[in-house]
Formats: C-alpha cells, structure tokens, sequence
C-alpha cells in the first residue's frame, strides 16, 4: 500500500495518473469514493488519463473503448476485456492504493550497451 496522491489534491469527478511501483496507475475520484485503475486501455494499450470520465464511465482517448472505474468492466467496443483495478486505502489524508496483478515495463535504455 503506498500514498499516491493527497485527498484534497484530486476534485469530485476529475481522475489522475500517478506511478506506484512501476506501474501506471488511474485515480478516479467520483461520487465522494476513489477509485485505483491500470492507466491502459485494454484494447489498444493507450494512456487512459487524457479520456474523458463521465459519472462511474471511463472513455478511452484513442479508440473509445469503454469501462467501468468501479469494476474495471468494459461497457463498450471496440475494447473487450476489462482493467485492471487496484484495491484503495483512504488514510491519513492521502489515497494508497496496492499495485497488484500488474508487472511493471521494463524501461527502454538508449545508449551505449553495457
């Protein structure tokens, strides 16, 4: 469980990007709860965090494929599987969430080989 972002920082309907472990993580913040979800599209591996939220509804930039920040469930082609959702801890003032099922990218290395 690790503190992504202050409660106050993220407004009623708006959502974030944030880096936990490795791993890009969504925050949604939507009727007073939070939610946790991979940011990337399970269709065609997009950024979700430049979308468009709607209420508990999640539109995908590229393609519009779209989900659920409750479920992770998709509701919409041309996307078929769902995200992956991470379980979120509201505690002293600041949202954690807990990077699960998720393995991180390796990162691209330019340059010299070593």
């Amino acid at each position: 469980m690790k503190p992504v972002i202050a409660l106050a920082e993220l407004s009623e309907g708006e959502m974030t990007a944030r880096q936990v472990d490795g791993v890009s993580v969504l925050v949604c913040h939507v009727e007073g709860q939070f939610y946790a979800l991979h940011n990337e599209c399970t269709h065609a591996h997009q950024a979700l965090h430049t979308g468009k939220l709607t209420g508990h509804q999640l539109k995908c930039p590229l393609h519009g494929g779209r989900f659920d920040v409750r479920s992770g469930a998709c509701q919409g082609a041309p996307a078929t599987e769902p995200l992956t959702t991470f379980p979120v801890t509201l505690e002293g003032g600041k949202v954690h969430v807990t990077v699960t099922g998720i393995e991180p990218r390796a990162t691209p290395k330019f340059g010299p080989f070593n």
